[in-house]
C-alpha cells in the first residue's frame, strides 16, 4: 500500500483555535489535523525521502492545505531518497527559506524578493520559557507571533527588542555570544513540559533575564510587551507520570487517542499509558493511515 510522505509539521488556526497538523504528499498535498480526542493509527514504511522545498506563494498549494499566506510547499521533483536531513541537494538549493534560517544579521544570502521583505518587515527578539532555568532567545517576524512560540512548544514568551529582520538577527546574535541563553532546546527537556508545571518560577526567570539584557545592552531598541501564557493553547491533560517515548523506525505501528500536541511533541494515550512522539522525526517518512480499533491498539502496544 502506498504511503503518504510527511512533508512538514504545521500549526495553524482552525475554527478559531490553534491546531497542529501533518502536511502530507501523495500526488497532492493534504493535511492531517491532530485534534485532541481523535483516534490516530498509522504504520511507518521503510526509507527516508526528500520533503521538497519552500517557495513564495502562488496560491497553488493553498487549494489543498492551510499554510502561511506567503509560502507554498513544492514536492521533490525526483522523489529522492535521503540518508540524513530532510532535503536532497537540489531542493536544499531551491528552498527560499533556508538562507533566512541560518542568517545572523551580518550578510543576507537570500534572493532579492526575500531580502526586500526582510528589510521592510517588523521583527522581534523574544524570550521564551520551557521550564525552570530553560530560557531561549529567538527571532520572529511580526506575522509569525505567536505562531513561532507555539511551534516550539514554549510555556511563556515575551517580545523584548524590535527591528527589521536583519537588525533583529544581529541583536539576537549579540545576546547569544554575550549571555548564557539558549538558541535551542533538546527534546528531553521539552518532554518535561508535557506534564510538569512551574508557572511562578518561569515568570520570575523571564523577568530577571529581560532585566539582565537591558542592563548589559541599554541602547537596544526595546519594546513593551506583557508575558504571554501559551498553556491554554496546548490544553494538555494533567499527567501523574512522564510519557514514554515512541522512537520512529520502519514498520512501527502507532495507534492511540490524541491527548494533545505541544510544539512538535504529540501526546498519545495507548493502553491507558501516556506516550509521546516527536512529529519532526516523521518528516521524510512515508506513512499509511489505518482505522484505529481495539485490536490494533493492543498489537501496536506489543511492539513498544
Amino acid at each position: 500500500m502506498k504511503g503518504k510522505l510527511v512533508s512538514s509539521v504545521e500549526w495553524r488556526k482552525r475554527d478559531g483555535k490553534w491546531t497542529c497538523s501533518l502536511v502530507c504528499h501523495d500526488n497532492v498535498f493534504s493535511q492531517v489535523w491532530l485534534e485532541p480526542g481523535i483516534d490516530l493509527s498509522f504504520e511507518i514504511q521503510p526509507g527516508r525521502y526528500c520533503v521538497g522545498y519552500m517557495t513564495v506563494s502562488s496560491g497553488e498549494s493553498r487549494r489543498h492545505i492551510a499554510l502561511e499566506p506567503w509560502k507554498d510547499i513544492r514536492p521533490c521533483p525526483s522523489e529522492s531518497k535521503v540518508r540524513k536531513g530532510h532535503k536532497c541537494p537540489s531542493c536544499y538549493q531551491a528552498d527560499l527559506v533556508h538562507p533566512c534560517l541560518i542568517c545572523d544579521g551580518t550578510k543576507c544570502s537570500a534572493g532579492p524578493s526575500m531580502r526586500k521583505s526582510c528589510q521592510e518587515a517588523t521583527a522581534y527578539v523574544y524570550l521564551a520559557s520551557f521550564g525552570s532555568n530553560r530560557l531561549k532567545v529567538g527571532v520572529a517576524h511580526k506575522t509569525r507571533i505567536p505562531q513561532r512560540w507555539i511551534e516550539q512548544g514554549a510555556n511563556l514568551a515575551k517580545k523584548i527588542i524590535v527591528g527589521n529582520g536583519m537588525e533583529a538577527r544581529r541583536f539576537e546574535n549579540t545576546l547569544h555570544r554575550a549571555l548564557s541563553v539558549l538558541s535551542g532546546l533538546k527534546t528531553n527537556r521539552k518532554v518535561d513540559t508535557l506534564w510538569k508545571r512551574e508557572d511562578v518560577e518561569e515568570v520570575n526567570a523571564l523577568g530577571e533575564a529581560e532585566e539582565e539584557i537591558k542592563r548589559r545592552f541599554p541602547d537596544f531598541p526595546y519594546c513593551h510587551d506583557t508575558v504571554h501564557d501559551l498553556s491554554e493553547i496546548y490544553d494538555l491533560p494533567l499527567l501523574n507520570r512522564g510519557p514514554i517515548e515512541l522512537k520512529v523506525k520502519r514498520d512501527l505501528q502507532i495507534s492511540g487517542e490524541v491527548l494533545g500536541v505541544k510544539g512538535s511533541l504529540l501526546l498519545l494515550s495507548i493502553g491507558d499509558l501516556p506516550y509521546y512522539l516527536n512529529l519532526k522525526h516523521l518528516m521524510g517518512r512515508k506513512i499509511v493511515f489505518r482505522k484505529a480499533d481495539s485490536m490494533t491498539l493492543q498489537t501496536a502496544l506489543d511492539k513498544f
